[in-house]
C-alpha cells in the first residue's frame, strides 16, 4: 500500500515526515500556487502555458528559453512556430500575467512550480545511437534548477514526450547538485495535437499527472491538481505513478503510429484489388471497438514525435531483453519506410521520365495547420524526384523558405523553386503532388 491523499493529509505535521518533507508540506499543502515557470519556449511550452495563463489570470507565468531570438520573437514579434489562434492568444496575454525571459535564474527563483518543456531528441552517437533518447537536455535543466533554487523547495513538472526513467534521471541530478528532498518531480505529458492545440488544451478529454508514491509526491500532485482544476474538471485529471505516466505517452504514440501504418498497408491492398480505401475504412471505423480516428492513408508518418517515440520504445524493449516485442514495434517503422518508398515509386512509375520536368509540391509540413517540417514525408519525396532530375516548385503556406532549403541542401538551386502560391506552383507543371492536406488545396481547380 502506498500513500493515499487522505493518509498524507491525516498525518500532516506529525513525526512521520522528515524535516525536508515537512518543509515541502508547509509550502505546498493547502497553499495555492501563484507563480509558475516554464523552461522551453517551443510549441509545447508556449501552448501549454498560454492556455494556463488565459484560464488563471490570478497566477503569474514566466517562460524561459536559452535562445534570445526565440525570446525576442515571443516578446514582441511573430511566434517562432505556427499554431492556429496562438499568436492572437499570446498577444492578449503578453504584459498581463505572461512574460518571456532569457534569465533562467529569475524563472527558477520566482517560480513555485517549474514546467520543463524541452525536446527529447534521439542520440546521434554512442550506445543506442538513433534509437535511445538523449537525456542530456533534461540532466542540464535539472542541474540548472538546483543551482538557481537558492535552497527553496520546488515542484518540477516534466511536460513533454519523455521516455521512461526521465523523472528518475532528473531526481538523481537534483540530489547530486542540491537537496533532492526539496524537489518533487511530476510528469504531465502533453496529449494535444499540433494544429488543434488551443481546443485540445482548453477542453481536454483527459489529462494525466504522474507522481511518486511518497508523502511529498502526494502533496506535490495535489498542488498541481488544484492548479489544473481551475479549468479542467477533477474527474478528467487521471493520476498514476511517475513511470506509468512516462510510459503512457510513449505507448499512445506508438499505437497511433501502428494504426497509421495499418491503414497504409490496407491502402496498398486496395490499389492492387480495386477496392476503395474510403469505403473500407468507413466500415472499419463504424465498429465502436475500433473508432474512426487515424484511418486515412498518407505518404508516411511525419513530425517530431511519433517516429522518435517508436525508436525509443524499441530501444527500451531491447534493453529489457524483450526481443520479440522490440521486433513487433520495429515492424511498424519498417511499414512506414515501405509506404514512403511505395509513394515515391508510384510517382516515378506513373511519370516514366522525370528529368527536366516541372513538378509542383503542394505542402512541405508534416501535417496541415503547422509550420513543423521535421520528419515530413515531403523531404524524402522531394529528394527522390530531385535525384531523378526533376525541377520542383514547392509551396507551403506556413513552412519558411529557409526550412525547405535546409532540408534540401546539397541539390542544385536551379532544381528548386519556392512558389508564392499553390497556383504559381501548379502553373505549367507536368504533375502536382499533394503532400500536406492544407484546406486551401482542396479549392484548387486541377483541370
Amino acid at each position: 500500500g502506498g500513500w493515499s491523499r487522505s493518509s498524507v493529509l491525516a498525518i500532516m505535521g506529525s513525526d512521520s515526515f522528515s524535516s525536508a518533507t515537512d518543509e515541502f508540506a508547509k509550502l505546498f499543502h493547502e497553499k495555492p500556487i501563484k507563480r509558475v515557470g516554464c523552461l522551453g519556449a517551443g510549441h509545447v511550452g508556449v501552448s501549454t502555458i498560454a492556455i494556463m495563463a488565459k484560464k488563471m489570470p490570478d497566477v503569474e507565468f514566466m517562460i524561459f528559453d536559452d535562445n534570445p531570438a526565440v525570446v525576442c520573437a515571443c516578446q514582441s514579434g511573430q511566434l517562432p512556430f505556427y499554431e492556429p489562434g496562438m499568436q492572437e492568444l499570446i498577444d492578449s496575454l503578453r504584459g498581463k500575467n505572461l512574460q518571456f525571459t532569457s534569465s533562467i535564474q529569475s524563472t527558477v527563483q520566482l517560480s513555485q512550480a517549474i514546467f520543463v518543456c524541452i525536446n527529447t531528441p534521439l542520440k546521434t552517437s554512442g550506445v543506442g545511437s538513433g534509437r535511445a533518447a538523449d537525456l542530456s537536455g533534461w540532466e542540464n535543466m535539472a542541474r540548472r534548477i538546483a543551482e538557481n533554487s537558492q535552497g527553496e523547495c520546488k515542484i518540477v513538472v516534466e511536460c513533454s514526450t519523455i521516455p521512461v526513467t526521465t523523472g528518475e534521471t532528473m531526481r538523481k541530478v537534483l540530489h547530486a547538485v542540491g537537496d533532492a528532498a526539496k524537489y518533487e518531480v511530476l510528469c504531465f505529458p502533453s496529449f494535444y495535437r499540433g494544429g488543434t492545440a488551443l481546443s485540445d488544451l482548453e477542453s481536454p478529454s483527459r489529462v494525466l499527472l504522474g507522481a511518486h508514491d511518497t508523502p511529498a509526491g502526494v502533496i506535490a500532485s495535489e498542488a498541481i491538481t488544484k492548479l489544473l482544476s481551475k479549468w479542467i474538471p477533477r474527474e478528467r485529471i487521471v493520476h498514476s505513478n511517475l513511470w506509468s505516466a512516462e510510459l503512457a505517452k510513449l505507448a499512445q504514440n506508438a499505437m497511433k503510429a501502428q494504426r497509421i501504418s495499418s491503414t497504409n498497408a490496407v491502402s496498398a491492398l486496395c490499389e492492387r484489388t480495386g477496392a476503395d480505401l474510403t469505403e473500407v475504412m468507413r466500415v472499419v471505423g463504424s465498429d465502436s471497438r475500433i473508432g474512426s480516428g487515424y484511418l486515412r492513408s498518407c505518404p508516411g508518418i511525419g513530425g517530431p514525435t511519433l517516429l522518435s517515440n517508436l525508436a525509443m520504445l524499441v530501444y527500451l524493449c531491447e534493453s529489457l531483453q524483450l526481443t520479440d516485442i522490440a521486433e513487433y514495434w520495429r515492424m511498424v517503422m519498417k511499414m512506414n519506410e515501405y509506404q514512403k518508398k511505395r509513394f515515391c515509386d508510384n510517382i516515378v512509375n506513373t511519370m516514366v521520365n522525370i528529368k527536366n520536368k516541372k513538378i509542383a509540391i503542394l505542402g512541405f509540413a508534416y501535417k496541415s495547420d503547422t509550420s513543423d517540417a521535421r520528419e515530413s514525408p515531403a523531404i524524402e519525396i522531394c529528394k527522390t524526384l530531385l535525384d531523378e532530375g526533376g525541377k520542383l516548385a514547392i509551396y507551403d503556406p506556413q513552412v519558411s523558405v529557409e526550412v525547405i532549403a535546409n532540408n534540401l541542401s546539397g541539390y542544385h538551386p536551379l532544381q528548386i523553386t519556392h512558389a508564392r502560391s499553390a497556383e504559381d506552383a501548379i502553373k505549367d507543371a507536368h504533375a502536382a503532388i499533394l503532400v500536406t492536406e492544407w484546406p486551401e488545396f482542396a479549392k484548387i481547380d486541377m483541370r
